[in-house]
């Protein structure tokens, strides 16, 4: 076998591997498929991460956007769990994303939801179906901040912090600590994606379903450079949950991963993509952004708006 250097091995030198590069090619295979596929659509069904637009989107925000629930169920609950979306002129709507609402006025979303053309101007919170708004709450978005890291690598620190126009009604959730996120065995991921394992329908109702932690640095000292090449993530910024068709889908990008503690469900990362191993868009397992480590972020992102976290 040939040797050779691999991003996100912890500079070491690993042996090629053949099954993980063959497995990596064919989920890029399906990825462009599900691509073309898409655009060959009509505009009027075309979606963006199933959500109608307006007009035929850019191929590459498109592409960056079906990065990233299958095997869960719909629910009612966590109304702090938001759709995230560009209201048109005509008062029309497109919803693309997940998003969670950690502080009255402060909603995180993935960094690869914002791209360049700033589409999102409007959340929806404390509803379960992007068709039956009559209930929720739409705010619009005053200021939207992608984390500067995924500015640069397009992939870590996948974050965006959004300042919300008006402060919501709907009572945000709590942010798990490290101790607690560290401890964890199984979360809850939740949001409005998709629910099959080709990305292919089910985007605009609410859902969630409970998986296994799979990989996660619980201490410092923690070797996990097999793990973080094998995942394709970086264990100090992400961790890896879920797979063998449990899973988040496209349209789920933003949403928030739970854990459950004694004092409740308490938000602890957001839906970033597919791990490298997948051969699906969807049902083999996503990375996850940690909310813990960006917290200085979140923080000063909100100071700037005049907001202040505890």
């Amino acid at each position: 076998m040939s040797e050779g250097k691999c991003i996100g091995c912890g500079g070491t030198t690993q042996e090629f591997d053949a099954q993980l590069a063959f497995a990596r090619l064919a989920r890029r295979h399906q990825q462009l498929a599900d691509v073309v596929q898409k655009l060959m659509l009509p505009p009027a069904t075309r979606s963006l991460a199933g959500a109608a637009a307006a007009a035929p989107p850019d191929p590459a925000h498109l592409a960056r956007v079906l990065a990233r629930i299958v095997g869960g169920h719909p629910t009612g609950g966590f109304p702090d769990c938001c759709l995230v979306g560009h209201k048109n002129p005509n008062g029309t709507i497109g919803w693309f994303c997940s998003g969670v609402l950690i502080h009255p006025q402060i909603v995180l979303t993935a960094g690869h939801c914002i791209e360049a053309d700033n589409r999102a101007n409007v959340v929806a919170l404390g509803t379960s179906d992007q068709n039956q708004l009559s209930n929720a709450e739409l705010i619009n978005i005053r200021r939207i901040t992608v984390h500067p890291r995924y500015q640069q690598t397009k992939q870590l620190s996948d974050m965006t912090v959004m300042v919300l126009r008006s402060a919501a009604r709907t009572a945000p959730t709590t942010i798990a600590t490290p101790p607690e996120l560290n401890a964890t065995a199984k979360v809850t991921l939740v949001g409005f994606g998709n629910d099959d394992v080709n990305s292919t329908k089910g985007f605009g109702i609410k859902r969630e379903v409970d998986v296994n932690m799979i990989s996660i640095r619980r201490n410092a000292a923690d070797n996990l450079d097999t793990e973080e090449h094998q995942f394709g993530y970086e264990s100090d910024f992400e961790f890896v949950a879920g797979g063998e068709g449990f899973d988040t889908c496209n349209g789920d990008s933003g949403g928030p991963v739970y854990i459950a503690t004694n004092g409740g469900n308490k938000v602890c990362g957001l839906t970033s993509r597919a791990t490298e191993q997948a051969t699906h868009a969807c049902g083999d397992g996503g990375i996850y952004t940690r909310i813990d480590v960006h917290m200085d972020f979140v923080r000063r992102t909100a100071a700037d708006a005049g907001i202040n976290l505890p």
